[in-house]
């Protein structure tokens, strides 16, 4: 994947994913109509995130060697940076009602499905030499796909059973990249064919998505998987990207794990502004904050891939 259009991609998604989590007492139906595609965002980010882990492996042959290392690094740096902010925040300020010291501890649930993703990987990855590259693949695809039924029959929402299908993606499109830069080469019967289908799973979801297993679940994921084509369609062979959102794109990690501090923030602090107000000064916090946080972990981060 080019990286310009992946930064590019990682900075406007992590907005969208700001949007879906506004509070309802400060949603309107700008920010719900294009929040409603946050599932869809991180479903990209997974992909990014199992597309990044095949490359780095094929790559380099002592990935594995160092994998828990530099993975660890990455994903709870950051997240431990943050919630030692938040906690002396919420000491001083009694933001969100009882302080509980397990909060210094605490990991988000979309950092655990990474988290899920990478042990799955590293297991895998061991006994590669003994069964090849292709059941190598095959078996990282079948665990994610059982992971993601046996989330979405025995867990909530939080099991993040449809966005787990983007790491699903993200492995066939290391192994198909050149397939896949050809089958989106942009011209416009395909803009078209892959605009008008994503309307037309978009209606249907609409009308089953309460439909067990087969509207809520499999309707939902065929639904992103569209939507996914027609972006890839619409940005391939396009120069993307200037320094502010490149920016965004490297920061949106910590976006992701911050905005909704920020929202608590306001809340107890500002309850009374307008909808409008609210989202703005959320986004606006968010990223202010965000490039705090990731300037402090990412010399830590660097520090300790090193050692």
């Amino acid at each position: 994947m080019n990286k310009d259009f992946t930064k590019v991609l990682k900075g406007a998604c992590c907005i969208i994913v700001i949007l879906v989590h506004i509070p309802l007492a400060y949603q309107n139906r700008v920010q719900d109509g294009i929040g409603s595609f946050a599932y869809v965002c991180v479903t990209l980010f997974f992909l990014m995130s199992a597309y990044g882990m095949s490359f780095s492996s094929k790559k380099n042959p002592n990935y594995i060697k160092h994998f828990w290392r530099n993975r660890l690094s990455a994903l709870l740096v950051p997240q431990f940076v943050l919630n030692v902010f938040v906690f002396s925040v919420s000491c001083l300020t009694v933001v969100g009602g009882k302080i509980d010291p397990m909060h210094l501890i605490s990991i988000n649930s979309y950092v655990l499905v990474l988290l899920q993703y990478c042990l799955w990987f590293y297991i895998v990855s061991l006994g590669k030499r003994f069964y090849g590259e292709r059941t190598f693949n095959l078996l990282l695809v079948s665990g994610i796909a059982v992971s993601s039924l046996v989330a979405y029959f025995c867990c909530d929402a939080s099991g993040w059973c449809y966005e787990r299908w983007g790491l699903v993606w993200g492995v066939f499109l290391f192994l198909f990249m050149p397939r896949i830069k050809q089958f989106v080469r942009p011209k416009t019967c395909k803009i078209l064919l892959w605009g008008v289908l994503s309307i037309v799973f978009g209606i249907a979801y609409l009308r089953f998505k309460s439909v067990f297993f087969y509207g809520e679940y499999l309707l939902k994921i065929v639904l992103g998987l569209v939507i996914i084509i027609l972006l890839f369609t619409l940005s391939s062979q396009r120069t993307f990207g200037n320094r502010a959102i490149n920016f965004l794109g490297e920061i949106s990690y910590e976006v992701y794990l911050s905005h909704g501090f920020m929202m608590l923030l306001l809340k107890t602090f500002i309850p009374n502004i307008s909808s409008g107000l609210f989202v703005l000064l959320t986004v606006i916090l968010t990223i202010i904050f965000s490039s705090v946080i990731h300037y402090i972990d990412k010399p830590i981060v660097k520090l300790c891939r090193k050692r």
